[in-house]
């Protein structure tokens, strides 16, 4: 072949490689993730979060790089639209500030108390029977407008707004009768702690008129990386049974979710 027929193909080459997609080639995801925030993430890769992105990454043959960051809600706009990360994890569906996935988990509100107690809560409606004490993990969430409307304010021990061990360390020991949390954090710190806990769904799934007792969570990317959003919708769909495997090991309580299909 003359200089010039492979300087043209040479060109070719790079051109093709340009426009291919991403998963046609070898490309880098970049995680954002806080380093210590189990079950979630954590630096050491055995949150639920680094498990999943690793699963997704291997199928779309890319490699996963993790920028820590403690962010929490700023981290998408600090990191993510800003372009130093690709994907957040764990992000509320119809958050406006994200294109989102698919949605790849579903997480009740639950309660928690001691295994060893002659009570068993299922529903807020049970609380206005019982004189119990109450811990809530978060002010001004649906879980504290159930207990409100109900007139159980003066039940609420405290608020754990920033400190979701503290709440199950307080059931454990009998400081509180009953935590009402949400599900992931709920599941894992019940399971690692000191005496028997039960954590139990809130029932009804809806509270009046139309409130759900259930967060579903998705995966954010930067708006208009469409091509990014379907890959991992196509990943989702391929991973499953994986992705349902991983939060269950991690104890987190999920509620059942048809099995999806990447149309997009």
């Amino acid at each position: 072949m003359g200089a010039a027929k492979a300087a043209v193909a040479v060109l070719l080459f790079a051109l093709g490689l340009a426009s291919a997609p991403r998963s046609s080639v070898a490309w880098d995801l970049i995680l954002c993730a806080a380093p210590n925030n189990l079950p979630f993430s954590d630096r050491d890769g055995t949150g639920f979060e680094n498990r999943i992105a690793a699963a997704l990454a291997n199928y779309l043959g890319a490699k996963l790089d993790v920028l820590w960051f403690h962010g929490g809600e700023e981290t998408i706009d600090t990191r993510l639209r800003v372009g130093e990360c690709d994907v957040v994890m764990d992000v509320e569906d119809g958050h406006p500030a994200v294109l989102s996935t698919l949605t790849y988990y579903r997480s009740p509100y639950v309660f928690v108390q001691r295994a060893d107690r002659p009570f068993t809560v299922h529903s807020f409606d049970d609380l206005m029977s019982q004189n119990l004490s109450i811990g809530v993990q978060a002010t001004g969430g649906p879980a504290h407008d159930a207990l409100s409307v109900r007139g159980l304010e003066g039940s609420i021990h405290r608020f754990y707004d920033t400190e979701p061990e503290a709440i199950i360390d307080d059931v454990a020991r009998g400081e509180i009768d009953v935590g009402v949390m949400w599900g992931p954090t709920a599941g894992y710190l019940a399971s690692t702690a000191p005496v028997p806990l039960k954590v139990s769904p809130v029932t009804p799934e809806f509270e009046p008129p139309f409130i759900p007792m259930f967060i579903n969570m998705v995966m954010g990317v930067r708006r208009g990386d469409e091509e990014l959003r379907d890959l991992l919708d196509g990943a989702i769909a391929a991973r499953w049974d994986e992705i349902t495997a991983i939060l269950e090991d991690l104890h987190v309580p999920i509620m059942p979710l048809q099995k999806p299909v990447a149309t997009r």
